[in-house]
């Protein structure tokens, strides 16, 4: 496992993906899981939607119904054959990184639990 600080320098980031511990929080309850660091990612945060139930109930949160459908690109630059119409709301932390707030489209996003867009 390679350390975030590794990752995002600038001599690696932008040649390989990389497969990183994360942890999602809410209400001081922790659920973690494997999450996909792609240089080639889409612009947003995505979760697997056969994940989400599972954190909702652990955080104790909801899925929000988005304002706007989303049709976005897959991290393959493949187009997503459902549109993206809910999202959740929690914090992150990767290693001792922690961003407040992040918003995760809930998508079908083939064999990763988690792709994080550009940090």
């Amino acid at each position: 496992m390679c350390k975030l600080d590794e990752i995002l320098s600038e001599e690696n980031y932008f040649e390989k993906s990389f497969l990183i511990d994360a942890h999602l929080i809410s209400q001081n309850q922790f659920f973690s899981l494997r999450s996909l660091i792609d240089s080639d990612s889409v612009a947003h945060t995505l979760i697997h939607a056969n994940l989400v139930n599972r954190v909702c109930k652990k955080l104790e949160i909801q899925s929000i119904s988005l304002t706007k459908e989303k049709l976005i690109r897959d991290y393959d630059e493949k187009i997503f054959k459902k549109i993206i119409t809910h999202k959740i709301l929690l914090n992150l932390i990767i290693e001792s990184h922690k961003k407040l707030t992040v918003s995760m489209l809930i998508a079908d996003i083939d064999h990763h639990e988690v792709i994080l867009s550009k940090l």
